[in-house]
């Protein structure tokens, strides 16, 4: 009597497990994990393929190159990624919406890219080597503009629910990129720095047409990527997104500009070096920020559906991060050191392990500013997001910049900086959003970007 007391338990409670799991916050956070470790996990065969392949110096000036693109896309895509997964869902003319967004962060973008162009030689100089080869100009003018759409697709596939289909852009994108790699080394006109850049500007490219122009219109009937110059139709989600804008444009520089910092601090003979070892140490991190980041961007989506739980969200969303996370930090001390030595040149175990193991530290701090973050954000409230961007940016490069310059500390200081950025931001968050969910009030479609 009691053992089958005990079974149906057993039973009961694993049912109840399967229906979170098939719930759309969960499916949709896994997907967005999956997306991560697939992307990191093949990208982490991608460097040690490049690092056994390729100089260091050129894997860093490579590096630096495209996190610079990267930041250049952050700034042009115009918060509209985080805007759609907020306002696609209570709104009848999805395309619209869509098509009007890409074609105003294409056009940002590319006034972007062809600024960054004319003012390399003042703001990076170690960089102007690009400016040489036509063939680097155009890939990088293509490049930023693909790094700048690209949330706004992702964002549009995780407000239809179907965060699988970024899945299968990052998946494009980290199998294309080892084939590129071999490809271009074989190349007699695409050796060392070169070939690490374009391997990864056309296969990511690529990631971003297939997203457009064949899984996205699986899940917006009708659609069809093209210009739309009807900016009326986007206004309040401009209005609303101009807040996330600035906060993710400021975010941003705290995560892509570490790498051109240790390039421009350290030199360009010990920074390419030390810009190739960071990169490594940070892309292992990232495998333990996307788990509340993911759970967390899932729950916001969902919590964008007036049919949504918030209170019940948030906590699964919680169980979810903590119940990965904490191991995941366990295994990556214990595994930092071997993970590292995969990349062939025992110098990046050796100046790379110690910033792992600081910026994996940062991931307390990372899901904190989740929970906190997606209170505010769910709310329509921006400016605090903006504030803890700043907060956490400018510790992150301000005392970055001064540890790099300490001989004792170099990379391993602006790690310790990082940490010391996400953590400093939490105090402020939990102050803006210790309010339950009960005391949202109801808002205009245009909501409070600056309140």
């Amino acid at each position: 009597m009691g053992m089958d007391r005990a079974r149906n338990r057993m039973v009961e409670l694993v049912g109840r497990g399967w229906d979170q799991v098939k719930s759309p916050l969960y499916r949709n956070a896994l997907f967005i994990m999956m997306t991560t470790v697939i992307g990191s996990g093949l990208g982490f065969f991608f460097w040690v393929i490049v690092a056994n392949k390729y100089a260091k110096e050129d894997m860093g000036a490579a590096v630096t190159l495209f996190q610079t693109l990267g930041f250049l896309g952050a700034l042009g895509n115009l918060g509209i990624g985080i805007g759609l997964i907020r306002f696609i869902p209570e709104t009848e003319d999805k395309q619209t919406l869509l098509n009007t967004g890409l074609t105003v962060s294409g056009i940002v973008t590319f006034v972007l890219s062809v600024g960054f162009l004319l003012s390399l030689p003042i703001v990076l100089p170690n960089l102007s080597f690009v400016l040489l080869d036509p063939l680097y100009i155009m890939t990088i003018i293509t490049c930023t503009v693909a790094v700048g759409l690209a949330p706004i697709l992702d964002g549009a596939a995780i407000a239809v629910r179907r965060a699988d289909f970024q899945t299968w852009r990052i998946t494009i994108f980290a199998f294309l990129k080892i084939p590129f790699a071999l490809i271009v080394l074989a190349s007699p006109f695409l050796k060392g720095r070169a070939g690490i850049f374009l391997s990864l500007a056309a296969s990511f490219g690529i990631s971003v047409v297939v997203l457009g122009f064949v899984l996205l219109r699986r899940a917006v009937p009708g659609y069809r990527p093209r210009l739309d110059f009807r900016f009326d139709r986007i206004k309040p989600l401009l209005s609303f997104s101009l807040g996330n804008y600035v906060a993710a444009a400021i975010g941003a520089a705290g995560i892509l500009l570490p790498t051109p910092l240790i390039y421009d601090a350290l030199g360009p003979s010990a920074g390419p070096l030390n810009a190739a070892y960071f990169y490594v140490a940070i892309v292992v991190a990232t495998l333990l920020y996307i788990i509340p980041g993911a759970a967390f961007t899932s729950f916001y989506a969902e919590a964008s559906h007036k049919d949504m739980d918030r209170r019940r969200g948030e906590r699964q969303a919680i169980v979810l991060s903590l119940g990965l996370l904490i191991p995941a930090i366990a295994v990556m001390w214990l595994f930092s050191e071997p993970m590292l030595r995969l990349f062939g040149d025992p110098a990046y175990a050796d100046e790379a392990v110690t910033p792992l193991r600081i910026l994996s530290l940062a991931s307390i701090p990372v899901f904190l500013n989740g929970v906190f973050g997606t209170r505010v954000r769910v709310r329509k409230r921006t400016l605090p997001l903006i504030v803890a961007a700043t907060i956490s940016t400018a510790i992150t490069l301000g005392l970055g910049w001064i540890l790099l310059q300490n001989p004792d500390l170099e990379i391993d200081g602006l790690a310790y900086a990082y940490v010391l950025g996400q953590a400093a931001a939490t105090p402020y968050l939990f102050f803006k959003a210790r309010k339950s969910y009960e005391a949202i009030p109801t808002e205009s479609m245009l909501g409070q970007p600056l309140e």
